[in-house]
């Protein structure tokens, strides 16, 4: 991951790619109310959302983009960050051009029908991105970490470990809940970092993990992530980056792909999408290979997100708005009529003393549709929790099970042996040919 650079190239970057494919199939162009360009967009349902950028317009729409609403966001600077808790209470970001310097943060009570303007309470420190988990307690990042606790009218720096990387730029928040997060960000040419708390945000840790700056990460599960670090000189491939045992340790793979990501969402487990300017980066594999999606007419490209598995919106250069729309009966197929084993990452995890195990069994191959063969009612299941030993810890399931989606709960004090101690375990769902193994840990 070492990087020489003599010579930049930006803009060719952006034009002079491969291309694999089109993404113009359930990708739809919206009427835009402006021509500027879009920088975020965010949704809290399929229908009610905002989009934000240049000048500090910011647009709001209750019926899925048919219609948009300009509102006064009270500022005229570009519009870094948006972040909505509800329909009705939201944050913006947008850093100050004139004296003194710093960063604003707007907000708003009612949709955005108002928004009210106040500078952060330090001069010179420059905000990229906010996040809230109720209207009190929330997590503001960029030249530092900060949380609040009264809704923004306090902020207390968070501990950030005095690592080579950690006083890098953050740029995204990404929390699987209120205890354990990650932080992304860094510097062109540098450094891409991701920054771990495990203890409310009170401490962060940070690690280097590509040379170029991250923008988004998706957490998949309390183990599992994806983020992807892109080099805007064209000259290096996009990195795919992983966790798969949370945040301790990270592998980086080079794609044969170049750009930038700028953005990282999933529609469904494995189907995926990155904003990446001038294309669409899309992965049906849960990220293990990713294609390029060209957009026609040149458009560009800088955010997007999936309200759920039937509807997505993005946004970019020039009032781009762009919507997408999946085919109803392909997702009720989909959702009907299960078609391949699923072991599902436990959930909570870490847990103490119970948590629970969902997993998908599909139609077998001698039951209808398919023909051939004795008429079979479904498939022989087994779920079995073990130690890092390789003992048998718990049965969970042990009969035969007919199609469909399944959720089972392992109370680790309801078994006959002794309580088990912390630590990592496993468990494995096996049924015909295949077999299956995931981790959980157990924490007391």
């Amino acid at each position: 991951m070492i990087k020489i650079i003599t010579i930049k190239f930006l803009l060719p970057c952006l034009i002079l790619f491969y291309s694999s494919g089109y993404a113009q199939e359930n990708w739809k162009r919206l009427d835009s109310p402006t021509d500027k360009l879009l920088r975020h967009v965010f949704f809290v349902d399929s229908t009610t959302g905002w989009c934000a950028g240049k000048d500090g317009i910011i647009f709001h729409t209750v019926n899925g983009g048919l219609n948009w609403e300009e509102q006064n966001s009270t500022v005229s600077t570009f519009i870094v960050a948006l972040f909505f808790l509800n329909e009705s209470i939201g944050w913006a970001l947008t850093l100050r051009t004139t004296m003194p310097f710093g960063s604003t943060i707007i907000k708003t009570t009612n949709g955005g029908d108002e928004w009210l303007a106040e500078n952060y309470p330090e001069d010179n420190v420059f905000m990229n991105t906010i996040f809230f988990f109720d209207s009190l307690n929330g997590w503001i990042g960029g030249s530092t970490i900060a949380g609040t606790t009264d809704g923004g009218f306090t902020w207390i720096d968070a501990n950030i470990d005095s690592g080579f990387v950690s006083n890098l730029p953050v740029l995204n928040f990404n929390f699987y809940n209120r205890q354990f997060g990650y932080a992304c960000g860094g510097f062109i040419d540098f450094a891409g970092v991701i920054w771990r708390t495990t203890d409310f945000g009170l401490n962060w840790s940070s690690v280097g993990v590509s040379p170029d700056q991250i923008f988004d990460m998706f957490i998949f599960d309390s183990l599992n992530a994806i983020t992807l670090s892109g080099d805007p000189e064209g000259l290096f491939g996009i990195g795919n980056i992983k966790t798969t045992d949370a945040g301790e340790n990270w592998s980086f793979d080079e794609l044969p792909l170049f750009g930038l990501s700028f953005t990282i969402d999933f529609r469904t487990n494995t189907e995926g999408w990155s904003a990446s300017g001038p294309k669409f980066l899309f992965t049906s594999d849960k990220g293990a290979t990713w294609v390029e999606k060209t957009i026609a007419d040149n458009w560009v490209i800088f955010d997007l997100t999936f309200t759920d598995p039937f509807t997505g919106y993005a946004v970019g250069e020039n009032g781009l708005i762009l919507k997408y729309k999946l085919n109803i009966t392909k997702v009720e197929e989909e959702i009907n009529l299960p078609h391949k084993f699923v072991l599902h990452q436990n959930f909570p995890n870490p847990f103490n003393p119970s948590t629970k195990i969902k997993y998908t069994i599909p139609t077998s191959p001698q039951s209808p549709p398919y023909q051939g063969g004795e008429a079979k009612q479904g498939w022989f299941v087994q779920l079995i929790v073990y130690d890092v030993l390789g003992n048998e810890v718990a049965v969970l399931v042990n009969e035969e099970k007919p199609a469909g989606t399944y959720e089972v709960e392992f109370n680790s004090r309801g078994l006959i042996h002794q309580a088990l101690p912390s630590g990592i375990y496993f468990y494995q769902l096996r049924a015909g040919s295949f077999v299956q193994t995931k981790k959980m840990l157990m924490l007391k």
